[in-house]
């Protein structure tokens, strides 16, 4: 069984999960953040993998760092996703002042991934769905008993559909294919509220 530790960032209080198994040298995050915070907590592991929920900038700012010390890190994101890493405007880091524009261009790192598709990470399947609407990039993955939503659904917190590439009416269909989906799933949004 997988243990699940988060931290909530400094920026828009966006969360970090780290995913580890008893035994294992690797770590797999849930979106990246205050990546100083991630080396503390994860000591002398290794991080494999990033899934990412989306690609708003309070979700992927500490990616630079994270690539920088672990060069061979895959990160998973969508087709929309791909663009919004190398695109300031899409990954909405040019609206905000609390970091510098991000363009992350590190093509070999970045793997594409699509509704319906499954991963393994440390040993245990991955399902992997797209829940679009707040951002085309919105990504849920369900491993074992937890669910991964990032900003599609935060409990009893309506979503945000003010962006420019936001569209309200898919992020209606994606909340009820989620609520569907975690019917039976502890939830682990993208913020701390």
């Amino acid at each position: 069984m997988l243990t699940v530790d988060y931290f909530t960032n400094r920026v828009f209080n966006s969360r970090t999960y780290i995913l580890s198994r008893e035994g294992s040298g690797e770590v797999w995050l849930v979106d990246c953040g205050d990546f100083d915070r991630v080396q503390e907590l994860i000591g002398a592991k290794r991080i494999v993998g990033v899934l990412l929920t989306h690609t708003h900038s309070d979700h992927i700012y500490g990616l630079d760092a994270l690539i920088k010390n672990f060069p061979d890190v895959k990160i998973y994101t969508n087709v929309y996703g791909v663009g919004a890493l190398q695109s300031p405007q899409k990954n909405i880091s040019r609206y905000h002042s609390e970091y510098p524009d991000i363009s992350i261009e590190a093509s070999d790192n970045i793997c594409i991934v699509k509704d319906g598709d499954s991963l393994e990470l440390l040993g245990v399947p991955v399902q992997v769905y797209e829940t679009i609407g707040h951002d085309p990039s919105c990504l849920t993955y369900v491993i074992e008993d937890k669910a991964f939503t990032g900003d599609a659904y935060i409990p009893g917190v309506k979503v945000f559909t003010g962006f420019p590439h936001s569209n309200k009416a898919q992020s209606l269909i994606s909340l009820e294919k989620i609520m569907r989906i975690t019917k039976d799933l502890v939830v682990w949004p993208g913020h701390s509220i």
